[in-house]
């Protein structure tokens, strides 16, 4: 008996030590795609990091109103909001889950608005990412989504370890 629950004991200690996926301390390469422009506030106590999306001249779109603003998010059980605006001539993003995290928005990675579409990158990919916005490990989503004709709704899918799933945005 003592020797299964010293073998068991061993299993999980290895499994545990050996489990965790290591971090870098340094961010990967800047794109220009990824340019942080400053910071901008988004209440009275958060500040925001603003990274570069695409520019409004290769979006297409002619009138970012309908594009921008904040939209109520829901992903799975988790609920939130996006916010997408304009600074320097390009689309820059937020995202923020109520029940996930410090309540530190979220800058959108690789963010890519048109006419119709929209996709970013929500990821934690050095300890200082996931130390500031409260996470636990690193991760890396994906987000595709399609805006309603009336640009007040926003349905897609998202990527994540190899599975897939929905989420859906609704202006505010």
């Amino acid at each position: 008996m003592r020797k299964g629950l010293l073998l068991v004991l061993i299993i999980i200690v290895a499994f545990f030590c050996c489990a965790k996926k290591n971090l870098s301390d340094k961010a990967g390469i800047i794109t220009s795609q990824d340019d942080t422009s400053g910071n901008i506030a988004q209440s009275d106590t958060v500040k925001a990091e603003i990274i570069k999306g695409n520019s409004i001249k290769d979006s297409g779109i002619t009138d970012t109103e309908n594009h921008t603003g904040t939209f109520e998010v829901k992903m799975g059980a988790y609920k939130g909001e996006v916010f997408i605006g304009v600074a320097d001539n390009a689309f820059y993003g937020t995202i923020l889950f109520y029940n996930w995290g410090n309540g530190t928005p979220q800058p959108l990675k690789n963010l890519k608005v048109n006419e119709d579409r929209i996709y970013f990158i929500r990821s934690l990919t050095t300890r200082e990412e996931i130390e500031k916005y409260g996470g636990t490990a690193a991760f890396k989503q994906e987000f595709y989504g399609i805006f309603s004709k009336d640009r007040k709704i926003i349905r897609g899918y998202y990527r994540y370890a190899g599975t897939q799933d929905s989420w859906e945005a609704v202006k505010k």
